[in-house]
């Protein structure tokens, strides 16, 4: 009894002798973040379930992990779970339509799981792994990652995470090459591009960032780079993202048949406000069917016209989701089309809907009526396309660029108003969807004050 006694007294006084030194180590502040890391970690607020999807056509078998997160937040997770789903079920449509178009023998085994590599109690990092394998031992590996803000539902971009440091596209890329030299990897560099939309994972004191396929049977290289926290000047602080005003469902119609391939995805907008909620979607559908059934007569007259031409007629549609934040919502609908030649035709057309009344915002919307808010923008553009050509000499004579027009194209995101044109708008088609950022801080002044606090 008494040796028992003796033990806890000295094991008392070891507790307290290991918690002068870690105060002793680190500071109250920096404590208070490891204790709370901890404690989140060891009480973790996701679970996961799976589905398991298995499909075996002619010349393709795909094997898939289908995640479904289960949180007490029920917004958020149905905002994560339709995020994920969507992205696994792109891959499975994707790769079944190149099977289908193609129709060859090659036999492509896809198989797709994930894993959760971060998570405490405001973020969660799920990555969706793709592994396709062709024959003679050829691969490709992919993956996306996602990290969400567990508070919001929004997901948390590469510029959302280091918005603290300003330049992080030049010290990422800076790094990343500097490592490639001295270690004098054999490596395309001109793949190193960063930017917002930049795959990126959370790992042990710092970021893993990668390219897909970040792993393929070319070549014996991984194209992911380890990139630590400390090689930014600002701390990297837990980021606060504004709440979803909206959840995203998608309906997905797929057509195959001998005149014509589709994969057509529409959102499906929900919003407390049911009578809102089914007049943007009214609207929205509306235009992606008119598009899904003018393709597929196109697509016949195509093929009596041309019965001896192999190429199927392919008519896609996709979406991506701008801006769910603040009371605005803004949504981008892909539309592409392929009926033979040297490439397709594709149009992006932006929704901008104020959540609060269902409206569909023009860009003179925005600005103040007494104001030339045209004069405005456009010298902004001139600055970019200036700017392009500074860059790079090849630029110049590309953009041919007189001004926005009354019906401008346009989306929200973040604290950036962007305008962007068709295709052979105001360049040839290989400068793609030319598009140009215009950041809240050029345009507060003229904006209406009803919408200078959407721009977060």
């Amino acid at each position: 009894m008494k040796c028992l006694k003796r033990f806890l007294k000295y094991k008392y006084i070891l507790l307290v002798a290991i918690i002068f030194a870690i105060f002793a180590n680190i500071n109250i502040g920096n404590m208070r973040d490891v204790l709370q890391t901890n404690l989140s970690q060891g009480l973790k607020s996701i679970k996961v379930t799976e589905e398991k999807i298995k499909i075996e056509e002619k010349n393709i078998f795909i094997n898939a992990k289908m995640p479904k997160i289960h949180y007490y937040n029920e917004d958020v997770e149905r905002y994560i779970n339709s995020y994920i789903r969507r992205n696994i079920n792109d891959s499975i449509n994707n790769q079944r339509q190149l099977s289908q178009i193609y129709n060859n023998n090659i036999k492509t085994d896809i198989n797709i799981d994930y894993h959760i590599v971060f998570e405490n109690r405001n973020l969660l990092n799920m990555v969706i792994y793709r592994e396709i394998r062709y024959k003679d031992n050829k691969f490709k590996l992919e993956k996306d990652s996602y990290i969400f803000d567990l508070n919001t539902g929004q997901r948390v971009f590469l510029n959302n995470l280091l918005k603290e440091n300003e330049d992080y596209k030049t010290v990422i890329e800076t790094y990343i090459k500097q490592h490639i030299k001295q270690n004098k990897i054999n490596i395309d560099s001109n793949k190193i591009n960063i930017d917002k939309y930049t795959n990126y994972e959370i790992v042990d004191e710092g970021l893993n960032i990668y390219f897909n396929p970040y792993k393929s049977s070319e070549n014996n290289v991984r194209y992911e780079f380890k990139v630590p926290f400390d090689i930014f000047k600002n701390k990297i602080k837990i980021v606060q993202t504004s709440n979803i005003i909206a959840n995203i469902d998608t309906q997905t119609i797929t057509k195959n048949n001998k005149y014509i391939n589709s994969v057509i995805n529409i959102p499906i907008i929900i919003t407390d406000n049911k009578d809102l909620s089914k007049h943007i979607n009214d609207e929205i559908t509306t235009s992606i069917m008119k598009f899904f059934n003018d393709s597929q007569q196109q697509a016949k007259d195509y093929y009596e016209d041309l019965p001896e031409v192999e190429n199927k007629f392919i008519a896609n549609v996709d979406f991506d989701i701008k801006k769910n934040s603040d009371d605005i919502l803004s949504i981008m609908i892909i539309y592409y089309k392929y009926a033979g030649g040297a490439h397709g035709e594709y149009e992006n057309v932006a929704y901008n809907i104020d959540i609060n009344n269902g409206k569909f915002i023009s860009l003179k919307d925005l600005f103040k009526e007494e104001i030339d808010y045209k004069s405005i923008i456009n010298e902004e553009i001139r600055i970019q396309i200036e700017d392009l050509i500074k860059s790079n000499e090849e630029n110049k004579g590309v953009y041919e660029f007189k001004s926005i027009s009354d019906n401008q194209k346009f989306y929200i995101q973040d604290d950036n108003l962007v305008i962007y044109f068709d295709l052979y708008e105001i360049a040839p088609y290989a400068a793609g969807i030319p598009e140009f950022t215009i950041n809240i801080s050029k345009i507060d002044h003229i904006l209406k004050p009803e919408y200078k606090e959407i721009f977060k």
